[in-house]
């Protein structure tokens, strides 16, 4: 994965991270807790970005995605977060 592939995921994660934290904030020693939601935020990810992506990059993980591809992202991380946290009137049917 190329590096600016990599932190714009790493910004993904974090975003419905704390959108996740808002709305059932975890203790700060829950490591087991903060370890389960990383890892259900990565599945969510993959699957909101597989279903958005064209085949031409899930047939090469490792190109960066175009400025036009990024923006449509940004918009469904974003959508999704305001999702979790309730700001929208789909809710947030799959949090935890």
């Amino acid at each position: 994965m190329a590096e600016g592939t990599h932190s714009y995921f790493d910004w993904q994660v974090s975003t419905l991270m704390l959108a996740y934290d808002t709305v059932e904030p975890l203790e700060r020693d829950d490591d087991k807790g903060q370890a389960e939601r990383e890892q259900k935020v990565m599945r969510e990810l993959h699957q909101l970005v597989h279903a958005m992506l064209p085949e031409e990059y899930l047939k090469n993980p490792g190109e960066d995605f175009p400025p036009e591809m990024v923006m449509v992202l940004t918009r469904a991380t974003i959508a999704r977060a305001a999702q979790i946290m309730g700001m929208t009137e789909e809710g947030n049917e799959n949090d935890e």
